[in-house]
């Protein structure tokens, strides 16, 4: 039940993004050129970048040796991810990122279970057509910490580890030089190696732990706030 909430509220999410930038375009209309449209499109440089996003996520893979695997123990779940980040030139943003899920309960969990993951970290986004274009297709590398949670009557089972790398790709649909909407997939590699269960005197190392991964999708939505003055962009304008 609790992953359909998540499930609905992705999608509300999703809805709310796409009015956004609907509206957006309605109100920034060009009344002049087309370069001047581009022109005004183009990203905010030397600014703070607000990113929020919202979809579908997944788990696979072992956690190690002789144990459930990620789908045995999880469904498929909803997810919200939020990141921080300055962009330095069109091209380039850094920032960090934080990230949750939820999951739906798999068939070798208690029915009382309730499944959850977070992570958190360091990202790099690179912009391939950043500037006066509405298409701008990327690609972000990141990583960080990435913790697992199987909340049950008799307990809770906590996992952290590293999330090894974190890839995602999307196309930045610019609506406005501050605001642009992205469909975006993603794909995680984690590995844990530290574990406590409700058996377990505080934490302990996982023996033999193997690579998993999380794949995701959904919707993203990039805000760009200008911190500095840019003399250059203004002449241009």
């Amino acid at each position: 039940m609790n992953s359909k909430w998540m499930t609905a509220a992705a999608i509300a999410a999703s809805s709310v993004f796409m009015s956004a930038a609907a509206n957006a375009q309605e109100k920034d209309q060009p009344t002049s050129s087309h370069e001047e449209k581009m022109r005004e499109l183009a990203p905010a440089v030397r600014s703070l970048e607000l990113t929020i996003g919202t979809g579908y996520t997944q788990g696979f893979g072992d956690i190690a040796g002789g144990r459930p695997t990620l789908t045995d123990t999880a469904e498929a779940g909803g997810a919200v991810q939020i990141g921080v980040g300055y962009r330095l030139i069109p091209q380039l943003t850094l920032g960090v990122y934080g990230a949750g899920a939820m999951f739906g309960r798999g068939g070798q969990v208690d029915s009382s279970s309730n499944l959850y993951s977070a992570s958190a970290g360091v990202q790099a986004d690179w912009h391939f057509l950043p500037s006066h274009h509405e298409l701008d297709p990327w690609v972000s590398l990141g990583t960080g910490w990435r913790g697992y949670w199987i909340n049950a009557d008799q307990g809770t089972t906590s996992l952290h580890g590293l999330e090894l790398a974190k890839l995602q790709v999307g196309v930045d649909y610019r609506v406005s030089r501050a605001i642009a909407i992205s469909p975006v997939l993603g794909a995680d590699m984690s590995l844990f190696v530290t574990e406590s269960t409700p058996a377990s005197n505080g934490f302990h190392n996982i023996a033999n732990p193997n690579v998993n991964a999380f794949i995701s999708a959904g919707l993203l939505g990039r805000f760009d706030i200008p911190v500095e003055s840019n003399a250059s962009e203004v002449a241009a304008r």
